[in-house]
């Protein structure tokens, strides 16, 4: 098909935009389905979870959630930095990891990844971190291509020796949120860094041995295609090891509070659709790996064995964990989660038990986000069922759109699929939403909806 004529398509059919877009990556979520999880019954579900997880190799998540400020792009609302709180909540984290332990999930497994996530990990000092992996490895064998990723603020990255000392412990890959460079954006953002500031904590990355991803993002408010254009030309300088661009969802009641207040600081449709392949365009062209053409572990370990459906186990308030079969969340308030913990319960708040449809529509979201996209024959003996037949009108609607394409062996996404591959997983959900719920319409997470008004004048 035609280049112009699938952008239209994309862009006048299938792009959600500021108003609509949630970002849903890289994982299936409806969220209706949860049902609440008794204390009572939490050490029988525990049980059950690992009963669904006959894989021998696992991935492991470790929430830190506190921040020095909240930026506002941010939808994982962090708590303040708080030395008390915050060494309260890891002798609680260490408990969790030990209860699991001894509850025998790790038994026979290995670690193929671990992830530090907020939050800003790196608030924590290198001794806590360090002593979140020891209690790790002493419940669990690690494989011996174990990738250690921590996120961390840049500003707790300026010292080189600090970088140093985290490779010495076991820890060799890091994810650095910048977002962009422009120094106005950043401020609107409440967020300050320099391009030589990121440039210095690349190089002490490198020089350390670990490979380093920067996060960036489109959508910002105030931010302009000039801008992108310039971001784009200090990352050619910069030269991380891998890149993720994704686009500002509208979910935080500050960047709400500025939009109302200046309507012109948000991006049109248009122009974010613009934004979005620019960036993807440069990926392609520098050589990074994003979700939809993820072709080895190499950038994204975590994120690529994630695609391939390895269970996941997660430590720590508002964690998500999933196996093939089942997807639970921890308690978010931290008072429930540690009151569970000291009655030696696992802090479970919520879960789903997929049935074989919802089975499927998350193996169809995981695989397309892979560049070798869905396998037929690897569907047909997990389920049973042809895939075409089971998805052959949601196929044949991103086949039109320019989304797909396929072979005897696979669907996959095409190159501009792949560009919008949150589109494209966006309107899955939907799809599932309405066929499970019979019509309901999902409520983007996003308060573009609510804004997008002011921003246009109307």
């Amino acid at each position: 098909m035609e280049r112009n004529l699938v952008l239209s398509k994309i862009r006048n059919e299938l792009f959600y935009g500021s108003s609509s877009y949630t970002k849903n990556q890289p994982d299936l979520f409806i969220p209706h389905q949860f049902q609440m999880l008794a204390p009572s019954q939490a050490r029988s579900f525990l049980e059950t979870v690992i009963e669904s997880i006959p894989e021998r190799e696992i991935l492991l998540y470790v929430h830190l959630p506190f921040c020095f400020s909240e930026c506002l792009f941010c939808n994982s609302f962090p708590q303040k930095v708080d030395k008390n709180i915050q060494q309260n909540y890891l002798s609680y984290l260490l408990k969790e990891i030990e209860l699991y332990a001894k509850s025998g999930i790790f038994d026979g497994k290995k670690a193929q990844c671990i992830y530090f996530g907020g939050g800003t990990p790196t608030s924590y000092s290198n001794s806590d971190l360090k002593r979140i992996i020891d209690t790790i490895k002493s419940s669990i064998e690690l494989s011996e291509t174990c990738n250690i990723t921590s996120e961390a603020h840049p500003q707790t990255l300026e010292n080189k020796k600090r970088i140093f000392d985290l490779a010495d412990f076991g820890i060799n890959r890091l994810s650095i949120g910048c977002q962009t460079f422009d120094p106005n954006v950043l401020s609107l953002c409440n967020r300050s860094n320099t391009p030589s500031q990121i440039h210095s904590i690349v190089n002490s990355a490198h020089d350390a041995g670990l490979s380093i991803n920067i996060d960036m993002m489109t959508g910002l408010p105030g931010q302009t295609i000039d801008k992108v254009q310039k971001d784009l030309a200090l990352l050619e300088e910069i030269r991380p090891d891998s890149i993720e661009y994704i686009r500002h969802e509208i979910v935080n009641p500050l960047v709400a509070e500025l939009y109302k207040s200046r309507p012109e600081l948000m991006i049109d449709d248009d122009t974010l659709f613009e934004m979005i392949f620019m960036t993807q365009e440069w990926m392609e062209k520098n050589g990074y790996e994003q979700n939809g053409r993820f072709s080895n572990d190499k950038q994204w370990a975590y994120r690529y064995h994630w695609l391939k459906e390895m269970p996941i186990i997660a430590f720590g308030t508002r964690t998500r964990s999933t196996s093939k079969t089942i997807c639970y969340d921890k308690h978010e308030e931290l008072s429930n989660y540690t009151r569970l913990l000291d009655k030696g319960l696992p802090p479970i708040g919520r879960y789903i038990i997929l049935s074989k449809r919802e089975r499927m529509y998350r193996s169809l979201i995981l695989g397309l986000q892979i560049k070798s996209g869905l396998n037929f024959k690897q569907f047909y003996d997990s389920f049973g069922e042809s895939s075409l037949d089971v998805f052959g009108p949601l196929f044949d609607k991103l086949i039109e759109f320019g989304c797909l394409t396929t072979d005897a062996e696979s669907i996959r996404l095409s190159r501009y699929g792949a560009f919008f591959v949150e589109d494209v997983c966006d309107l899955i959900i939907d799809t599932a939403l309405r066929e499970k719920s019979k019509g309901l319409e999902r409520t983007p997470h996003s308060g573009g909806n609510r804004y997008s008004n002011l921003a246009l004048g109307e």
